[in-house]
């Protein structure tokens, strides 16, 4: 017999996820023939973390991937460029097209789209199993370049562009969050049970022994460190955050790839001040506490400071404020999975 949470994923779509998003913005995207300096100043006017990329294919939009600023500083390394430099990119990169940058990360190597009819419990299993943070809501998803039907299509009547929407990670929890009454007991587990829950579906991007490292030992710089540190970290890590701690170990704060929302050229060399004085830049010269929880709080617990903080991730501490673990969103979605 089905458990009553994975009954009601069962009942419900992305549709009724998107119906009850409290913002209903058009959708920003953006061709692949514009700029990198186009990705720059899109992302910095409509302060955004990523946006997604079209090519036109038989006059319409083919959405090709999803660009954000870690793929921008991905391919700046590439290139050579360096924020200890004191430098700032070179006008031929920024110049060049964005279809540079697609691919950069694992998470412009693949564009994850569906329609609104997804059962909820399939798009918790593509977030999961995929370690993707959005996913490209099409009504209709329109044939690609060399499928048959695609084939089919080119003397036919041109498409039209598809209407698009971007649901996330966030979206989820908080439905589930105004659902909680039809969840069932699963929200009375430890909410330590959710720390590193989805790394067991990452096998298709990290090894065991890195997987088991991040789930019993979360990534972290030292408050001395710069920003750049942070960024370099979740680089080699794979991890997506870093806790930020104090000389006893203690979680003072947190960095994460959000923090590089409205990073531009002129302001990438911010990177390399301290990363306490980085952070404080971005929240109006104060220093916003991390979301933590203790390993007592029940699932329940946790979903209810994610949601109503807008938190993306919660940080499990010991009685000194240690860091002994990370829970993802990715991670409390999983566990309805199980």
């Amino acid at each position: 017999m089905a458990s009553q949470h994975a009954t009601f994923l069962a009942s419900k779509t992305v549709a009724d996820v998107l119906s009850e998003k409290k913002t209903h913005s058009a959708l920003i995207d953006i061709q692949v023939t514009a700029t990198v300096e186009k990705v720059f100043e899109t992302l910095e006017s409509n302060d955004i973390l990523s946006v997604p990329v079209y090519r036109h294919f038989n006059n319409a939009k083919d959405y090709v991937a999803i660009i954000d600023a870690y793929d921008l500083l991905s391919a700046m390394e590439e290139r050579g460029f360096a924020v200890e430099s004191g430098s700032t990119p070179d006008t031929e990169f920024l110049s060049m097209p964005v279809a540079i940058l697609v691919g950069m990360t694992r998470a412009s190597s693949k564009l994850w789209t569906c329609q609104p009819n997804l059962p909820l419990t399939q798009l918790i299993e593509l977030f999961t199993k995929h370690r993707v943070h959005r996913i490209l809501v099409l009504e209709h998803i329109p044939a690609r370049p060399g499928d048959s039907d695609a084939d089919q299509e080119d003397d036919a009547v041109p498409q039209q562009d598809p209407k698009g929407r971007l649901v996330s990670q966030t979206d989820v929890i908080r439905y589930l969050l105004e659902h909680n009454h039809e969840l069932g007991p699963i929200l009375d587990i430890p909410a330590e049970s959710a720390a590193g829950h989805a790394l067991r579906f990452s096998d298709e991007y990290l090894d065991t022994a890195t997987a088991d490292r991040l789930k019993h030992t979360p990534a972290s710089i030292t408050i001395s460190s710069p920003a750049w540190a942070g960024l370099q970290k979740m680089s080699t890590t794979h991890a997506s955050c870093v806790a930020i701690v104090d000389t006893n170990g203690a979680l003072v704060a947190e960095m994460s790839a959000a923090d590089l929302r409205g990073v531009n050229p002129s302001r990438i060399r911010d990177l390399n001040r301290p990363v306490l004085v980085y952070l404080k830049s971005l929240q109006d010269g104060e220093l916003e506490r991390p979301l933590s929880c203790r390993p007592q709080f029940s699932l329940g617990q946790l979903l209810s400071g994610l949601a109503l903080n807008h938190g993306h991730r919660s940080w499990l501490i010991d009685d000194e404020d240690r860091p002994i673990g990370c829970i993802s969103l990715s991670d409390v979605l999983s566990v309805f999975l199980a």
